[in-house]
């Protein structure tokens, strides 16, 4: 077994994932005080590992002893409130004399603030860690202790009652080649293994429960599919389809997507080449992040409610019980990345549900405006958190034809290839569209989106606006 603290980690994984919310690389020429700023991001987010001795690239350079005494020192130097975190030196075998790796195992803060001795505080976002602005602070002070609920631990509930082929699906697919199931539970902070007593917490019952609702009856997920754009009472009801799924969230995000699959329509739209072309009536992205983002972030502690998406002819709505963590706002979610639950967020990362880097809510608004639909709606109605997407179809041809309008001749557009033609339209409706809007839009390379970018900008269609080829506030607007 490579890390004795955590089962799931290997050397490839340390040399080869991405970094991000959960890992971050590190040369030994760090110095200590960078290593107390990642700390503290870490431990003020969802926790993860630092490992030092890796360059960015994923080479071994290794750390010396000295270094190695600096760092293990430098929490302490630093910070005046320390996370709950460990350290694990391992051997690389560099014949150099730095000869050891650092692990530092950073778990998630569940009250305190991590700071610095000058009060400084850092949350770990995406791939970096971003100082927290004195706004920021006071409200991660007023939140202490939101996070408690999913650690938990739930008296009744024994290891028989979680799904044993669930948890060996999970242990499968984080590829540890020794671990067992318990040692992957304990890892994540799933159990608590007191002697020989193996204690189940919230988190573990939500998302390997064989009945959560046994334990937590406010652990549904309800869909309801009504007839027009309003709700009906009483004998003007006008639900067409209910259906509650009660499942521990991994099998319930799959069963939910699968419902809300089956809802969506197609519609036939005359495209400029007149032909018909199949649209759909939502990007599916931008619903199926809906559905994740109740189920990762609602308050599960509010017991009298669960977590309900409905859907009319014009618009679905998605609640979410709970309101906006700590420093989210409905104003800066775009933005800004906080969670709730950090184990249960942790654990469907690993099950591909959740985005890294905030990605699930930018994309969100990305493919609304890429289907030339209204951007997203949040809002926090009562102690709920709302999401509304409108379909609008209708608006969906005139916003294609005016965005192409005295643009482009026709004669032009029919002699560029379907990736320039869909730049064209995603530049037209999406504000500063930026290369990197770009490639997540279109799922193509770098190189391709280059390639058609330049060429538009030469034949006039699209303007570039950057100082510099590496200039990284470089966007494009439509020409003309």
């Amino acid at each position: 077994m490579f890390s004795n603290i955590d089962p799931t980690i290997t050397i490839e994984k340390l040399q080869n994932s991405p970094e991000g919310q959960y890992l971050d690389r590190k040369s030994g020429r760090l110095a200590p005080k960078e290593l107390a700023k990642h700390i503290s991001a870490f431990g003020n987010a969802d926790g993860g590992i630092v490992v030092l001795g890796i360059e960015d690239n994923g080479s071994i350079t290794g750390i010396t002893a000295e270094q190695e005494n600096v760092f293990r020192k430098a929490p302490a130097d630093f910070l005046q409130v320390l996370p709950d975190y460990e350290v694990e030196s391992i051997s690389c075998d560099q014949k150099s004399g730095k000869s050891k790796m650092l692990l530092f195992h950073i778990r998630s803060s569940s009250s305190d603030l991590i700071k610095f001795r000058n009060g400084e505080a850092y949350l770990r976002y995406g791939d970096t860690s971003r100082k927290l602005s004195s706004e920021q602070l006071l409200a991660l002070e007023y939140s202490k202790g939101i996070r408690r609920f999913e650690e938990r631990i739930v008296e009744d509930a024994g290891i028989d009652d979680l799904d044993s082929d669930l948890i060996r699906e999970y242990k499968k697919l984080l590829s540890p080649s020794i671990a067992t199931e318990i040692d992957i539970l304990k890892a994540r902070g799933l159990i608590k293994v007191d002697g020989e007593k193996i204690k189940i917490t919230v988190a573990a019952v939500l998302l390997f429960g064989k009945n959560p609702t046994q334990f937590l009856p406010g652990a549904r997920f309800r869909f309801l599919r009504y007839e027009g754009t309003e709700t009906g009472v009483g004998t003007n009801i006008n639900i067409i389809k209910d259906i509650t799924i009660e499942k521990p969230l991994p099998r319930l995000l799959e069963e939910a997507k699968q419902v809300l699959a089956l809802q969506m329509r197609e519609f036939q739209q005359l495209d400029k080449d007149g032909k018909f072309k199949k649209i759909p009536e939502y990007p599916e992205f931008a619903w199926l992040e809906g559905v994740v983002n109740a189920v990762v972030h609602r308050d599960y502690s509010i017991s009298g409610d669960y977590i309900r998406v409905s859907m009319y002819d014009d618009r679905i709505e998605f609640s979410s019980p709970g309101k906006l963590p700590s420093i989210v706002t409905v104003d800066n979610i775009r933005e800004t990345r906080f969670s709730r639950n950090p184990i249960i967020a942790r654990v469907l990362t690993d099950f591909g549900w959740v985005r890294e880097l905030n990605e699930g809510v930018k994309r969100i608004y990305l493919d609304m405006e890429a289907y030339f639909l209204e951007p997203p709606l949040f809002s926090e109605p009562g102690i709920t958190v709302k999401l509304i997407l409108k379909n609008n179809i209708a608006m969906r041809a005139v916003r294609k034809l005016e965005a192409i309008k005295g643009v482009v001749s026709e004669d032009v557009w029919n002699e560029l290839d379907s990736l320039e033609q869909n730049i064209i339209l995603y530049v037209a409706n999406i504000k500063n569209c930026t290369p990197k809007d770009l490639i997540e839009l279109t799922k193509k390379s770098r190189k391709s989106i280059n390639i058609r970018l330049k060429n538009l900008v030469e034949k006039g269609i699209l303007v570039d606006h950057s100082s510099s080829r590496r200039d990284p506030t470089k966007f494009y607007s439509v020409g003309k």
